[in-house]
């Protein structure tokens, strides 16, 4: 076995352990897949500080998360994986909006959204996610005129995949802001 599959499959080891909150081991799971690690695997870099981020978030330590969580952004830009990149750029948005950080998770909202409406591949269920967190930090910053408008792609979207909660969601947020 090459070590870039062994990396992965330590990583997704450690995202099942993590599953069942064994992080004990989930996280001797991502050392071991971090030791493996050349300087230039920003990927699997990327991959590993995402599940350090994923692992104080879920201990609510969101200042620690939110650190993993840039580290992961810069990691994925260097590999050159755009989707990645929004993706980890959503879930800073999203810790910084949890910590009331609204001016920047806008910033970083706007950025993930523009990557994922410029990728072809983009899966619409990404991009509602992101756009979800981005009305309810729109809201938070008092632009609710853009929020509205927000929340109606975030209903459509969530349609086309067939989540019926999200657009429930969503509705409820268009009525309360009309």
């Amino acid at each position: 076995m090459n070590a870039s599959t062994e990396i992965q499959d330590l990583l997704a080891e450690a995202w099942a352990k993590r599953r069942v909150a064994d992080y004990l081991a989930a996280k001797s799971l991502v050392t071991q897949a971090q030791e493996l690690c050349a300087a230039n695997d920003y990927a699997s870099l990327g991959r590993i500080y995402h599940i350090y981020m994923q692992f104080e978030a879920d201990h609510d330590r969101l200042a620690e998360a939110i650190n993993y969580c840039r580290q992961s952004v810069a990691y994925y830009a260097r590999s050159g994986m755009p989707g990645k990149v929004a993706h980890s750029t959503r879930h800073l948005a999203d810790l910084q909006r949890e910590l009331g950080l609204g001016a920047e998770a806008v910033q970083h909202y706007r950025a993930a959204i523009a990557i994922y409406r410029a990728e072809k591949d983009t899966n619409p269920g990404n991009l509602a996610n992101a756009l979800r967190g981005f009305g309810l930090t729109l809201e938070l910053v008092g632009e609710m005129e853009e929020a509205k408008l927000v929340w109606e792609e975030t209903k459509d979207l969530y349609a086309a995949c067939g989540l019926e909660a999200g657009v429930e969601e969503a509705r409820e947020h268009i009525e309360n802001l009309s």
